[in-house]
């Protein structure tokens, strides 16, 4: 038998070795772990992607709530006409086609010795589909308070 030197180990030529390559066995346990890493990735993408249209929808809620409440305090011919129509202003849509639905409700808070004008308490509700539940919604409740000046004051 004759033996060489491989990198400064000892090779014999008459056992068989296997050098290279990948066996059946191997090559499967790695395709699974390969698909179960890229499952998991796909699983986080798509978890995350709900999640920021959420929160969009949830921004455009509050936007249309916000600009509502501050309408409310401002008296032009405008808010004065939006607040004098229905308490609801009907199904509004954004671009993507989702209806947003904004209804609201103005109180007068009185106090002993004031007229109840003077406080007043804005109630502001904007709902939208929830586009997980089948039949569900969101809702956002926005509330608001307003002082007027009393008459006596001369303003």
């Amino acid at each position: 038998m004759e033996k060489r030197r491989v990198l400064g180990v000892p090779f014999n030529l008459s056992e068989k070795h296997s050098l290279g390559g990948f066996t059946v066995l191997e090559a499967l346990f790695t395709s699974a772990i390969l698909a179960l890493g890229l499952f998991g990735s796909f699983q986080l993408s798509t978890a995350s992607m709900a999640a920021n249209q959420s929160q969009r929808n949830l921004d455009i809620a509050s936007g249309l709530a916000q600009d509502l409440a501050e309408c409310w305090q401002v008296p032009s011919v405008f808010c004065i006409s939006q607040f004098q129509n229905l308490q609801n202003t009907g199904a509004l849509s954004t671009e993507a086609g989702l209806q947003f639905e904004r209804n609201w409700n103005t109180t007068a808070i009185s106090t002993q010795g004031t007229v109840p004008k003077l406080l007043q308490n804005l109630q502001i509700s904007v709902k939208w589909p929830n586009q997980d539940k089948l039949n569900g919604s969101n809702e956002l409740r926005w509330e608001i308070r307003r002082a007027s000046t009393p008459d006596w004051v001369g303003l």
